[in-house]
């Protein structure tokens, strides 16, 4: 095995290299659990070389030629070293010794109380992808301006009590000219209606006009407040897509009342539509 030519040791004396190898001084400095040895040296200890591989545990070295304001002191730790393993460890001395990146082992967890409070942690110590919410405080409270809310609505661009004015509407629903239904939606807040109309998703191809059929709307089932049968008729030839405005008779909605929208027709006529409301809201 080759051997460390930039070693030297100090204590013991009796040590030195020879034809064979180093050789123990009297005292059994090399002799498992025998005295330590002391060395110096330039560059680091490789644990596979001699002398690093042969001094007992409790020896150490001083790096003569280290970085400036690092601490240039070592210690051995285990008896090992052949199999590579880094058995020597860098003192850390009191007095301002710096710690080096390669000082700390690899995984090595350091614990929270073990850290200074005076510097905060920046960007480049959190890694991408990494902060989940469990890392969060249920009770912490972060500002909306130090999140990214592009496109968000927040309390505070709502006007007073403008949750109150919100009418919740239904989904779409088809009314077959075939069938007598109604579908309804609740107006939270007063609103007016402004305009009503009928919508064709099926050609209608019927001519006799106003035999066919009529559409009523109201605030109750059946009822004929906002739009009459009479203003409600439906009309005729209709084409996909065509669009009908109905006569409205009475737009006034009350906060919690509700729409209802009801037909009749004859049996033989053909045809579906929507119903498309607009409205404005009272406050």
């Amino acid at each position: 095995m080759a051997a460390s030519v930039n070693v030297h040791f100090l204590f013991p004396t009796g040590q030195g290299e020879g034809g064979a190898g180093f050789i123990p001084a009297p005292g059994a400095g090399l002799e498992e659990e025998g005295q330590p040895s002391v060395m110096w040296g330039q560059g680091t200890p490789d644990g596979n070389l001699p002398p690093f591989s042969l001094v007992n545990k409790g020896s150490l070295y001083m790096e003569v030629n280290g970085t400036d304001d690092t601490s240039q002191l070592w210690q051995k730790v285990d008896e090992g070293g052949e199999d590579g393993t880094p058995d020597w460890a860098r003192c850390f001395v009191a007095g301002g010794a710096l710690i080096d990146t390669n000082d700390l082992a690899s995984g090595v967890a350091i614990a929270g109380s073990q850290l200074s409070a005076v510097a905060g942690i920046v960007s480049g110590q959190i890694l991408n992808g990494e902060l989940v919410n469990a890392d969060f405080n249920a009770s912490a409270a972060i500002a909306g301006t130090k999140l990214n809310l592009t496109g968000a609505v927040l309390v505070g661009d709502l006007e007073t009590n403008a949750m109150s004015k919100i009418v919740l509407l239904p989904t779409q629903v088809d009314i077959s000219a075939a069938d007598s239904e109604f579908m309804n939606f609740h107006a939270v807040a007063a609103l007016t209606i402004t305009e009503i109309g009928l919508i064709w998703d099926g050609e209608a191809t019927e001519g006799s006009g106003a035999a066919e059929g009529d559409v009523t709307i109201g605030t109750t089932s059946g009822g004929a407040q906002i739009v009459t049968a009479a203003n409600g008729k439906y009309g005729v030839s209709q084409a996909l897509g065509d669009y009908q405005a109905l006569t409205i008779a009475s737009g006034a909605m009350a906060a919690g009342t509700e729409m209802f929208v009801s037909h009749d027709i004859a049996d033989s006529a053909t045809g579906k539509y929507r119903v498309q409301f607009k409205y404005d809201l009272d406050s």
